[in-house]
């Protein structure tokens, strides 16, 4: 049986292993829906429409051809890149700035629409948190630099 104090210790504390762990499981998750959804606008994977729609769709909205392009293979490559955590930071932040511009551009639409701004809100969080705590321990930044 344990006592309450252990109990309290279990649910309040933390340890730098299960915050690496956490890290990992956020980086997975949003790595891969970025990837998913850039490898969609980009190559038409994933029932996405492919770079020529994409193009066509962004330009409705005002977004320019140079910009919807970077745009998709941030999602795209930045997807992979935050997944095994190579250059995390950098990649995070250009994510950060991709979910910004995609939450104004929704949010007219409504929050939680079909197509509104839940999602790159979502994302948003995520990238914002993946950017302050960096890769942490299990991932290719910290084999390469050591973990900071």
């Amino acid at each position: 049986m344990i006592n309450s104090e252990t109990f309290i210790n279990i649910l309040a504390s933390s340890s730098r292993v299960l915050l690496s762990i956490s890290l990992l499981l956020l980086r997975g998750t949003i790595g891969i829906i970025l990837f998913v959804v850039g490898a969609g606008k980009v190559l038409g994977w994933f029932d996405g429409m492919g770079m020529e729609q994409t193009i066509k769709m962004f330009s409705q909205i005002g977004i320019s051809t140079p910009f919807t392009y970077l745009s998709c293979y941030t999602e795209f490559i930045g997807g992979l890149l935050i997944t095994i955590g190579i250059f995390t930071r950098p990649v995070a932040f250009a994510v950060t700035v991709n979910m910004t511009v995609a939450t104004i551009v929704t949010l007219p639409g409504g929050f939680l629409a079909p197509n509104g701004a839940v999602l790159p809100f979502t994302l948003l969080m995520c990238s914002i948190a993946i950017l302050i705590a960096g890769p942490m321990k299990y991932s290719i930044d910290n084999l390469w630099f050591g973990e900071r």
